[in-house]
């Protein structure tokens, strides 16, 4: 015998339909009990303590039997105080008239005055607002719009959620009759997209749950047939709508049916479908969001093992979101449809090795243009899951942190793919295009030219590189003279994030793009180096007082200098010498050191030895030495003459033979 109240709560939930699926009863027993409106435990025992069983139609002395055993485990006398009890507020238990009680004021204060005053005219107490919400719940769809105000029902959403958190802190389910429908179930129904973010921040349980009921919604609907969507679509279009039609009759629903098609062939699948969810409702209830979770995605994603539930449960709960990639890849791994194997070898995403259309065609015996043609439309079907909405590949116009994405992908969702595999899932399943800038990827929409992004870009890159001493700005719409002028606002939306992330420059609410000052003018600060140590300098001497002078220059090697150097009119190179002088300075001599040695043998005008050549050279050239000037003016023999003993002379000339 089944005692604690809480446990009997749980089974008088408990769809009767349960009980058929498992073979414990017949199938006239279930349908005697679909026929007279009893879909759950609670509600056959309440026709059973009545003693109406005998009274129902088809029902016999077997049915009878059948049913007895689902009631016999439980104690009627306690079930019959529960399921008969009015719901009131004054029979709420005294905690739970605590939890509404104090949490119905206290979020009021941070609404507006007037918001207030809205409530208190509607609700003056918690007596007012609890039975508004949990009694006569046949119209509480009517009632709830009634409430015009939209910040009217923005403060019930509010003090609903917060209440429902509470009860469930403290764990007071099991003290609500059966009757009584759990506040979070109102908070689930009503609540619409403008209000998820702040129900989420209340309560992410209740959010879980209120979002598996709807993805349940949408498979369940996606299951009818087509002439019954058609109709679906008009009598029940969303959730809500198909929850408030569970507290009505099959008569009334009957009726609404009526007002649209005047035959009842679509009859059956939506009350069937409207059981469907009132079994999930209650089971949804019962079972916490992990629970809920694997629940759902069993449903949804049949082909997935127990393990494989596990893990896609646990990186819901962590990242919140599903890992599309992972569910993708076991889709295509264990599809038979040709449209399915066709993407997943174009791809590789199942076995790693991406096939060219030849190879394709040759597996799968189709031409190659027809195999163009079904890449192009496969995807699409593949990609209808609304949660890939979390990837953000449809909500925005680029997506800048594509290469971070793709290692959330492989680290997260456990996907061992080339990036090149990741791109071709994305721009094949997405109006989308990959567009490479300064070394950075991005996902852009196909709607947007790659070669105008990147002109524009090489641009941009063009004016930053420049040395600037201030601040400059560049206006995008200047950039975009060629751009057509149907496409202008589409490019000054997508531009500033590629330009930002690209580059790190900051484009402003006006279109300015801001190119900082590069902070050194390379070759300003030589100039000052030289002036500073007043002498010429190599280029391996000028780089090292450079980087010492201004750390942040860009350059990483001296002989990155070089070319700005000699396009330089400040700073002039000494001949061959390596060395580097500023043009101002005339007396540098600036020939090569064979010229100067021709000068000083010229106004000697007689043969030098090479001990007094040196000590006059060095003046010059103080890194040359004896041994490389002696080999240099042999090497030279139409202009000098080795006398010997160390001796040098012009030929022709001073000291010369001639």
């Amino acid at each position: 015998m089944i005692t604690s109240g809480k446990d009997i709560r749980a089974i008088l939930r408990t769809p009767i339909q349960r009980y058929y699926d498992a073979g414990m009863i017949s199938s006239r027993a279930y349908l005697v009990c679909v026929g007279c409106e009893m879909y759950t435990v609670g509600e056959l025992l309440r026709v059973y303590h009545d003693g109406d069983l005998p009274k129902l139609r088809n029902c016999g002395r077997k049915t009878i039997e059948e049913l007895e055993k689902i009631v016999a485990p439980i104690n009627k006398r306690q079930v019959i105080q529960l399921v008969n009890k009015v719901d009131l507020y004054e029979d709420l238990p005294e905690e739970l008239k605590f939890i509404f009680e104090t949490n119905y004021r206290r979020p009021l204060m941070d609404f507006s005055l007037d918001g207030i005053k809205w409530f208190y005219a509607t609700f003056n107490g918690p007596h007012s607002f609890y039975g508004f919400f949990c009694l006569d719940q046949k119209n509480l769809v009517n009632r709830f719009n009634q409430l015009e105000n939209w910040e009217l029902k923005h403060y019930c959403y509010q003090l609903l959620s917060i209440i429902h958190a509470e009860i469930r802190k403290k764990n007071l389910d099991g003290t609500l009759t059966y009757e009584l429908v759990v506040i979070a179930r109102n908070v689930l129904w009503f609540c619409d997209e403008r209000f998820a973010e702040e129900l989420e921040a209340v309560d992410k349980d209740l959010n879980i749950r209120r979002k598996a009921l709807l993805d349940d919604f949408d498979i369940r609907t996606g299951l009818l047939p087509r002439d019954v969507k058609r109709h679906q679509r008009l009598l029940i279009p969303n959730y809500s709508k198909a929850a408030g039609m569970l507290l009505l009759s099959e008569e009334e629903v009957r009726g609404l049916l009526q007002e649209i098609r005047p035959w009842g062939m679509t009859y059956r699948e939506l009350f069937h479908l409207l059981d469907g969810l009132n079994v999930v409702l209650f089971d949804y209830e019962n079972l916490d969001k992990k629970e809920i979770l694997k629940d759902f995605i069993a449903k949804k994603y049949h082909y997935l093992t127990e393990e494989q539930i596990d893990f896609v449960a646990e990186f819901v709960e962590q990242y919140e979101y599903y890992p599309m990639f992972f569910l993708l890849r076991e889709r295509l791994a264990h599809s038979n449809e040709h449209l399915d194997r066709m993407f997943a070898m174009a791809t590789g995403l199942c076995d790693g090795s991406p096939k060219n259309m030849a190879e394709i065609g040759k597996e799968l015996e189709y031409s190659r243009e027809r195999i163009r043609q079904l890449l192009e439309t496969a995807p699409r079907d593949l990609f209808k899951d609304k949660d890939w909405r979390d990837y953000h590949f449809d909500s925005i116009l680029v997506t800048t942190e594509i290469d971070d994405l793709y290692l959330n992908v492989v680290e997260r969702e456990k996907v061992n793919i080339t990036f090149d595999v990741f791109t071709q899932v994305c721009t094949r399943g997405f109006p989308l295009k990959m567009v490479k800038v300064n070394d950075v990827r991005f996902l852009v929409n196909n709607r947007f030219s790659s070669q105008i992004i990147e002109r524009i870009c090489k641009e941009i890159n063009r004016e930053n590189r420049r040395i600037k001493s201030v601040i400059e700005t560049i206006w995008l719409g200047d950039l975009l003279k060629n751009v057509p002028d149907d496409k202008i606002e589409d490019y000054k939306m997508v531009m500033p994030a590629i330009v930002t992330k690209a580059y790190g420059l900051v484009v402003d609410d006006k279109g300015n793009i801001i190119l900082p000052p590069n902070g050194v003018d390379v070759i300003f600060e030589l100039s000052e180096i030289l002036r500073s140590k007043r002498r010429p300098m190599s280029l391996a001497e000028l780089f090292a007082e450079l980087k010492e002078r201004c750390p942040e220059v860009r350059y990483k090697k001296p002989e990155e200098m070089r070319g700005k150097i000699l396009r330089s009119d400040i700073i002039k190179p000494i001949g061959i010498s390596g060395r580097y002088a500023l043009a101002e300075w005339n007396d540098v001599y600036r020939g090569s050191v064979r010229d100067l040695v021709a000068d000083i043998l010229k106004k000697a005008g007689t043969p030098l030895h090479i001990d007094v050549i040196m000590e006059k050279v060095l003046r010059d050239y103080p890194y040359t030495n004896k041994k490389s000037v002696a080999s240099s003016l042999g090497s030279d023999r139409e202009r000098f003459v080795m006398m010997g003993e160390g001796y040098y002379g012009l030929r022709g000339g001073a000291g010369g033979n001639g």
